[in-house]
């Protein structure tokens, strides 16, 4: 009889911890529904960088996160509804297929009354309602005065620092139409996007002049057509045309998206040996530093080099043939926005 009833006893311990665990996990299924979505292609390791520290700084904030990861343009629709169904507000890093679709994601995304923050402006114009803005065009510039001392002060292109955004130059962006219908006020303190004209940052400031007599080739590959990419690549045309004069010839070549296709145009220029390859893009830069350990390399429109080349304990210096310009703008201050517009609250 004993025996008996420490049976029953244990039967029914069992069957009050079972619905004990079944309720709490119940109940922290309920909880769990992601505040904010962070979007971004997983072939993408600077997007995978972005969210991962986006997502701490959010936690500081009291924010909850989801990562929403596709592999590429053919599933973003269907994450993306599932991003949308399970959040309040979305996150999209310098993602470059975000940034192919961002029609596509704003065609989800405002009618389903969810906000997005972006990582770049070109992004938040197309689906977002707020950015923390760099001057791609200037970014082009400053990755131009690198390679004119490469070229032609013959720096050593592997201990040169890669160069970060000016803090003082990042501008808050918005779309305040796009906020208005999602019921976003704007606080004062954010521009308009298309406000200004997009090259108001050429300043003409004073740049060093070559005198020489080498006409020096420079293969230009860029992933991809986009106003940020494409302001970059201006950038370090107009400015290295200032400073060489007739004494530069440029090989400018699109990749329309496809990594595969950086490799075959970098391989072009490693078998016409031009002086220099500025590659547009991480997609064009992993491509370059696969195609040759000799020429110099310039990126530019890099979110963090240390990931895109996989070096570990990157210290701002690549140790290799390769140097350029982040278009990183601080990842903690990308993330305050959320809370400054009140969003997902």
């Amino acid at each position: 009889m004993k025996k008996a009833l420490k049976r029953i006893a244990a039967l029914v311990l069992a069957v009050v911890l079972i619905a004990g665990t079944f309720a709490a996990c119940s109940g922290s299924k309920e909880e769990t529904g992601a505040q904010i979505g962070l979007l971004y292609c997983s072939a993408e390791a600077n997007s995978k960088y972005q969210v991962e520290k986006v997502s701490e700084e959010l936690a500081k904030l009291g924010y909850a996160t989801k990562e929403y990861s596709f592999a590429d343009s053919n599933d973003l629709a269907s994450v993306l509804n599932t991003a949308v169904a399970e959040s309040k507000a979305i996150y999209i890093p310098t993602d470059n297929t975000c940034a192919n679709n961002a029609e596509l994601i704003n065609n989800i995304c405002e009618p389903a009354g969810i906000p997005i923050i972006a990582g770049e402006e070109g992004i938040c114009e197309g689906c977002g309602v707020a950015t923390l803005s760099i001057s791609y065009y200037d970014l082009g510039v400053a990755t131009a005065k690198m390679a004119y001392d490469v070229l032609v002060n013959g720096a050593d292109i592997s201990t040169m620092e890669i160069s970060y955004v000016e803090p003082s130059t990042l501008v808050k962006k918005a779309m305040p139409e796009r906020a208005q219908k999602l019921g976003i006020t704007i606080p004062d303190g954010f521009v308009a996007i298309g406000e200004e004209a997009a090259d108001a940052e050429k300043n003409e400031e004073e740049l060093p002049k070559y005198d020489g007599d080498k006409v020096f080739t420079i293969g230009i590959c860029q992933l991809v057509q986009h106003p940020a990419l494409d302001a970059a690549t201006q950038g370090f045309k107009d400015a290295l045309t200032k400073m060489l004069g007739d004494k530069v010839v440029f090989d400018e070549q699109n990749a329309s998206g496809d990594s595969a296709t950086c490799s075959t145009i970098v391989n072009q220029f490693v078998s016409k040996n031009v002086d220099l390859i500025l590659a547009n893009a991480t997609p064009a830069l992993q491509a370059a530093a696969s195609a040759t350990q000799e020429i110099p390399i310039l990126g530019t429109s890099v979110t963090e080099y240390g990931v895109a080349l996989d070096i570990a304990d990157f210290n701002g210096k690549t140790g290799i043939n390769v140097s350029g310009t982040s278009d990183l703008a601080p990842l903690d201050q990308q993330a305050a926005l959320f809370a400054e517009l009140n969003i997902a609250k």
